[in-house]
């Protein structure tokens, strides 16, 4: 769930950790749509896929910061989506 803004719902967490990263993820959406409610009109955002997949439950690896292992995979993910979003705009 870390890092996705609109592009995964949001599923009923099932466990007791899963509470707490819903929750964090509803205040982080809120805060990110109180702030584009805040742009003047004559501005025009485009948020930028991730590219991020997505399985079955949040993605605890995300959480796991001192792991650099998928960094270049995450990258590259997130480039080819930028890619192709930007291709169709």
């Amino acid at each position: 769930m870390v890092g996705q803004v609109c592009e995964q719902p949001l599923t009923v967490p099932r466990r007791p950790w899963e509470v707490g990263l819903v929750a964090f993820e509803i205040a982080r959406r809120h805060r990110f749509h109180e702030e584009m409610a805040t742009l003047p009109p004559d501005v025009t955002v485009h948020v930028l896929p991730a590219g991020a997949s997505y399985g079955r439950g949040p993605d605890l690896s995300q959480l796991r910061y001192r792991d650099s292992s998928r960094v270049e995979e995450y990258i590259d993910r997130a480039r080819t989506a930028t890619t192709g979003y930007l291709a169709s705009s």
